[in-house]
């Protein structure tokens, strides 16, 4: 008897320890324009080819995945609006692709790795002149025993938000209607 609820116990604990991972809350925070011109319309897409954003990798032919809560776009395309607005017509368009946006664990016995990385393509487009540059971001951490997953959604927040306030800072993105050349 004593065997059967220890075993049974033990099942209950492992598998409570392989249970599938919440989706993660992500937000950005509202960058913060420190440049003038606004842009007049922002379009945001996802490229990637897949739709998870966590994924915890057990052996080589299998792994755990747990998506945002909310659709990346959403989160970029508010964290952005500072940027929009403009009240005349100059044109200027952004258009914001997701390539890459992806937390990538390894769980050790006693340890963890984890793996954020973050790579955005914005295309800024004005009358017949466009400029496009890739944004990028990775950090890594590692810790012990299992990440909390408020440890995994805050380093992948403050990555995120690193990202989009570059790209939102960047004069090369707001094209002037009279390039000197």
């Amino acid at each position: 008897m004593f065997r059967t609820i220890l075993a049974a116990g033990f099942l209950l604990i492992l598998s409570a320890c392989q249970s599938q991972p919440d989706p993660l809350i992500i937000s950005s925070d509202t960058v913060t324009d420190k440049l003038s011109a606004k842009i007049n319309q922002l379009k945001v897409d996802d490229r990637r080819s897949y739709s998870y954003l966590y994924r915890h990798k057990k052996d080589e032919d299998k792994a755990q995945f747990a998506p945002a809560q909310r659709p990346l776009t959403d989160i970029i395309e508010e964290a952005l609006q500072p940027v929009t607005g403009a009240s005349d017509n100059n044109g200027l368009t952004w258009h914001v692709t997701i390539e890459k946006a992806l937390i990538d664990a390894t769980l050790h016995t006693v340890k963890y790795e984890l793996e954020h990385s973050v790579t955005i393509r914005v295309e800024a487009t004005r009358g017949n002149r466009r400029y496009s540059n890739f944004y990028s971001g990775t950090y890594n951490s590692s810790g012990g025993l299992k990440p909390a997953q408020a440890t995994i959604e805050r380093q992948f927040n403050q990555l995120l938000n690193s990202v989009l306030t570059e790209i939102a800072n960047d004069p090369k993105l707001r094209i002037r209607e009279q390039e000197d050349f």
